[in-house]
């Protein structure tokens, strides 16, 4: 899209600069400016030196430029110049030669040896540190120079041969871009690279042009205009010529375009024609410090840049704004006003985000609205109000709001902030979460205004999530209160997790209070489930005696519960022993099927309880066993009395079972348990049961006391039988009696040792210092009170040794005077 960036002012024609009428027939062939000063380079080799400036006293805006000051004639026409202010002086190309005249008054300096220049360039990038010496690249036959220019001389510093002539050429740093026959090339002065970048279009003349560092503007095949790095690539897409071009200046952030038709500007942000000046016949153009001048013939014309400010409120005005913040970026800002400049960026950047969002361009809103960090309140607003027409725009439109919300969510927002995002992303969900998965994880942590956030869950019919958001808050008795309403059916809600949920959540409350008061609904429905509750960590303070009251009329809570106190070591014998008669009043329950797997697991864990609890009332458990239903388990309670006899022979003569006899034994670890156990098998009305008594002498001999277990055999036993019994037995006295002999003669090494120390540090002498003096009381030692030596070498006063002697030493050696 087109907006006007140039004015362009009639300056005057070129008859009017000179003083006199002689000059008419001239033209004029370049341009230069220097300061307030313009040089016109004429065809017929004369130089011409104008001031010029701005009026601001007329109407409009005007340049106002001088007949010429200083004027110089050649014999040849004038095809190139530049100014080099720094040296004041003016360097010229005419005739293939390279002059260089005084910038103030054009008088003649020197000429330059070198011959067949055809072009010619300074580097505005120097590689040299001096800001006298003037880096110059001239193009001449078959070769390329490089020179150092300075007040007094000038000198060659490189020269590089080329295939062809260049016919134009740029420097930039150490990098040459040239045009040779029909190439452009790319030289390294200093290391002398060549590259060949592409063809030169043989209908337009080769243009180059410096737009910045390390960039230049090279005039393509086809119409277009190049961008190409010192590295020889581009970065950038070229711009499109509208009509051949015939020269080239740069004012940013503008291409200006030479062509038959006039001058075309062309922006390097977005490399479109942003306006068009029609002028015939205009044969060269000049930017010098800003100030940009074109000319035909005769013609001169001032182009005259309207500020990056104008075009900024005019785009805003016509709505551009996409156009005015790609403008406001690459505007030249002065460091002064920079941070102004980056405040209106950022208010800029939010108007267009929106811009985008609002014309459904959703990729590109989403993100320059993370650039800017816009604040949300807009975007939800503008959503909100924002209506579109078709229905897939509506739903991508959706799914980018959400998006939006999502990311900003995890952003360090204001407290405002955040709640605005959880708000509208709590009605999204509310709304489209079909499952309540995402809505339930997110009612947990949200920052909403809490009324706001009950009436959105209230309305959609949430009322699970609802309960858990009060519950995430601490609110456990307004949540209890929806949840037992919900156990209850007196509402509904589809996502609401059951009894069990509820039954969790009350552990993880801890207030003994709301349990008493919700958790009767639970133990109705499953005792299990509401047995959990009470044996959370929360409730360890509670009385376990209220507990057991309490579940009185949910027997399986009842039993859960109790079995929860013996683990964790509860030491009431009322609790084990209830513990204990509730699992005998479950047998009984259950009768003569003995296979039911409950029947079965209810025994065993009478069995262990019998056997490894010892806070049983077990007179009071014998009795409630002396039934025909529970031999087992009577047996197990006579052993834990003491009455092994009874026990074992319950096991043998009642039960006919060797296996559970032998590991009701190997359990209480009794010698005598394993001798009544023989006794009560080697009967003749056993006589089935001796081979398991023979294998039982062989596998736990060392339980057995071996006379004993030897008279408990019959005499009919055969030894051979009980051979492995009797080598056991062998075995352990000869091992028992060699160890005795072993360690008493252990004992008498050790004796002698302790002698032979003892006689050792008797012998031994050692001396005392004058300034020694004991370690316990810190006072010098006295010859006639004596003194005590430990082992370790300590050395202390003897009235102190009984005293303050160490329970791990022994006192070697006491000297006392004679």
């Amino acid at each position: 899209m087109s907006i006007q960036a140039f004015d362009i002012i009639f300056a005057g024609n070129l008859p009017s600069f000179f003083t006199d009428a002689s000059s008419s027939a001239t033209s004029i062939t370049c341009l230069e400016i220097c300061g307030d000063f313009l040089y016109l380079g004429c065809k017929e080799g004369r130089l011409l030196r104008c001031s010029f400036q701005k009026s601001c006293l007329l109407p409009e805006q005007t340049v106002i430029i001088t007949k010429a000051i200083n004027c110089y004639s050649s014999n040849s026409a004038i095809t190139q110049m530049k100014a080099i202010s720094a040296l004041n002086q003016l360097l010229i190309l005419s005739n293939e030669t390279l002059a260089i005249l005084d910038l103030e008054t054009l008088t003649l300096v020197r000429t330059l040896k070198f011959k067949s220049v055809t072009c010619f360039h300074l580097n505005e990038n120097p590689l040299s540190e001096d800001p006298f010496t003037i880096e110059i690249c001239a193009g001449s036959k078959r070769k390329i120079l490089f020179l150092h220019l300075s007040e007094e001389d000038v000198k060659l510093v490189k020269e590089v041969s080329t295939s062809l002539t260049p016919s134009t050429l740029v420097i930039d740093g150490a990098h040459i871009c040239f045009a040779m026959g029909f190439k452009y090339c790319m030289l390294d002065i200093l290391s002398g690279d060549f590259q060949q970048l592409f063809d030169i279009d043989p209908q337009q003349p080769p243009l180059i042009h410096r737009v910045s560092k390390g960039e230049f503007l090279l005039n393509g095949p086809g119409g277009l205009g190049v961008f190409v790095l010192s590295q020889g690539f581009s970065d950038k897409p070229p711009i499109n010529f509208s009509s051949p071009v015939s020269a080239l200046a740069f004012h940013h952030p503008y291409v200006i375009a030479v062509c038959r038709q006039g001058i075309g500007f062309y922006s390097i942000i977005d490399q479109q024609c942003k306006q068009t000046i029609a002028i015939d016949n205009v044969r060269s153009i000049v930017n010098g410090d800003g100030q940009v001048f074109a000319s035909t013939q005769i013609d001169l014309f001032a182009l005259l840049s309207i500020s990056w400010e104008t075009q900024f409120e005019k785009l805003l005005v016509e709505n551009r704004m996409e156009e005015a913040l790609e403008l406001a970026k690459n505007a030249h800002i002065s460091s002064k006003e920079r941070e102004q400049h980056q405040h209106m960026l950022i208010d800029l950047e939010k108007k267009v985000a929106l811009q985008r969002f609002a014309s459904a361009r959703f990729s590109d809103a989403m993100e320059m609205f993370e650039t800017c960090n816009i604040d949300p309140h807009e975007v939800i607003s503008l959503y909100h109000n924002q209506i579109f027409s078709e229905e897939d725009i509506r739903r991508k439109a959706l799914f980018f709001f959400v998006d939006f919300l999502q990311r900003w969510r995890i952003k360090n927002l204001t407290s405002d902030q955040k709640t605005a995002v959880d708000m509208a992303l709590l009605k999204y969900l509310a709304k489209n979460d079909h499952e309540g998965i995402e809505l339930f994880n997110f009612i947990v942590d949200c920052h909403t205004e809490p009324n706001e956030t009950c009436d959105c869950l209230k309305s959609y019919g949430h009322f699970h999530c609802l309960a858990t958001y009060y519950a995430s808050r601490q609110k456990w008795e307004e949540a209890f209160c929806i949840w037992d309403r919900l156990i209850k059916s007196d509402i509904e809600d589809s996502h609401f997790a059951g009894y069990s949920h509820v039954a969790e959540q009350l552990m993880k409350c801890g207030d003994i209070s709301l349990v008493w008061r919700f958790s009767g609904e639970i133990l109705k429905r499953d005792e299990e489930i509401g047995a959990k509750i009470f044996t959370s960590e929360k409730l360890a303070c509670v009385m376990p005696r209220a507990v057991i009251d309490y579940l009185r009329n949910y027997p399986r809570s009842l039993r859960i519960f109790l079995e929860f106190l013996v683990d964790k070591k509860n030491d009431e014998e009322s609790v084990h022993t209830q513990l204990a008669l509730m699992y005998i009043d479950d047998i009984n329950c259950t009768g003569l099927n003995h296979n039911n797997p409950s029947h079965r697991l209810t025994t065993n864990k009478l069995r262990s309880l019998l056997r490894t609890s010892q806070k049983l009332e077990l007179t009071k458990l014998l009795e409630k066993l002396n039934t025909p239903g529970f031999p087992h388990e009577h047996a197990i309670v006579c052993g834990r009395l003491g009455q092994h006899s009874a026990a074992i022979n319950t096991f043998i003569n009642l039960l006919q079972d060797f296996d559970a006899a032998e590991e009701y034994c190997a359990c209480i670890e009794d010698p005598k348990a394993w001798n009544v156990l023989l006794t009560a098998c080697v009967t003749e009305a056993h006589n089935q049961m001796f081979d398991r008594v023979v294998d039982l002498l062989r596998r736990r001999s060392h339980q057995f006391d071996v006379s004993s277990a030897l008279l408990c055999l019959p005499d009919s036993t055969r030894f051979n039988v009980i051979a492995p019994f009797i080598n056991f037995a062998v075995r352990e006295i000869l091992h028992k009696r060699r160890m005795k002999l072993v360690e008493k003669g252990l004992q008498k090494m050790d004796n002698f040792s302790n002698k032979y120390e003892l006689i050792r540090l008797k012998a031994e002498t050692f001396s005392i210092q004058n300034a020694s003096y004991c370690c316990v009381c810190k006072k010098k030692f006295v010859a006639t009170d004596g003194f005590v030596r430990y082992p370790n070498g300590k050395v202390i006063n003897s009235n102190l040794s009984m005293t303050f002697l160490p329970a791990h030493f022994n006192i070697s050696i006491i000297f006392v005077p004679n």
